[in-house]
C-alpha cells in the first residue's frame, strides 16, 4: 500500500489535462488556438463581444463574424487593438491578422425573457363555467386540452375581462341539410 499516490489538493481543469496530453503534438497549436473563442469577450469588453464573434482561425489569421456594416467598419478600425488585447489575454502570439465578415451570429447568449407574470386561482363558478363551456366536446381528450387552455388564460393576471373567446362560449351549431 506504500506505492498510493498522494492526494490531490483541489483537481487540475480539464484544459490543463488537455496541453499536457497534447503537448508536442499537431492538436496542441489547435488547443492554443481555441483560447481566443475563451477570451473573446474579455478582450474585446461586452458591446463588442455582442455585436460579434470569432468565426474561424487558420494559420494565424482570425474570422469574425460582425453583425452589421456599421460594427464591420468600426471594428475594422479597431483591428490593431483587438488583435493587442486578444494576445494579450491568450498569453502568446497567436493572432497575427483578423478578417472580419457581416453574417448573422449564431449561438449569442440571449437574455432572458421576463418571467410570466403570476397566475390567480380561479374560483369555483369560473371553473364550472369553464366545466360547461368545454362539456359539449366529446372528445375527453380534446376536452381536457380546451379546458386547460381556457383556465391558463382566465387565471393570467394581465387579463381583467373574460378571456375565453365568444365562439368558445357557445358549441357550434350543425348545418342544417336542406
Amino acid at each position: 500500500m506504500a506505492d498510493k499516490r498522494p492526494k490531490m489538493k483541489q483537481p487540475l481543469p480539464l484544459a490543463a489535462l488537455f496541453e499536457a496530453v497534447f503537448a508536442g503534438k499537431p492538436a496542441e497549436k489547435r488547443l492554443r488556438e481555441s483560447k481566443v473563442w475563451q477570451v473573446w469577450g474579455e478582450a474585446v469588453g461586452a458591446q463588442i463581444a455582442a455585436k460579434s464573434q470569432p468565426a474561424a482561425f487558420r494559420d494565424g489569421i482570425l474570422t469574425v463574424r460582425v453583425s452589421g456594416s456599421a460594427w464591420l467598419q468600426q471594428l475594422s478600425l479597431m483591428k490593431q487593438d483587438i488583435i493587442r488585447h486578444l494576445n494579450e489575454a491568450v498569453g502568446a502570439p497567436l493572432v497575427a491578422d483578423i478578417f472580419f465578415k457581416q453574417g448573422s451570429l449564431g449561438s449569442q447568449p440571449e437574455e432572458r425573457p421576463a418571467a410570466a407574470p403570476p397566475k390567480r386561482k380561479l374560483s369555483e363558478a369560473e371553473k364550472r363555467q369553464l366545466a360547461e363551456l368545454a362539456a359539449p366536446v366529446a372528445d375527453p381528450e380534446l376536452r381536457e386540452a380546451l379546458m386547460a387552455l381556457f383556465s391558463s388564460q382566465r387565471a393570467d393576471a394581465r387579463r381583467t375581462s373574460n378571456p375565453v373567446p365568444a365562439a368558445a362560449a357557445a358549441p357550434p351549431e350543425k348545418p342544417s341539410s336542406p
